[in-house]
């Protein structure tokens, strides 16, 4: 019963709100630019 539960809940409301956030923005900055010389992020400085 419980993994029933947890389907229903993984199938019917996590997926959904995954979902619509990838339509409202996109997390990894994934989207293709065909004006970037490059796609080439700096890391940041390391600190000791």
């Amino acid at each position: 019963m419980r993994t029933a539960l947890l389907a229903f809940l993984y199938a019917f409301v996590v997926t959904p709100i995954g979902l619509l956030r990838r339509l409202v923005r996109d997390p990894l900055s994934r989207r293709w630019d065909p004006r970037a010389h490059t796609y080439w992020t700096p890391s940041a400085a390391r600190t000791r």
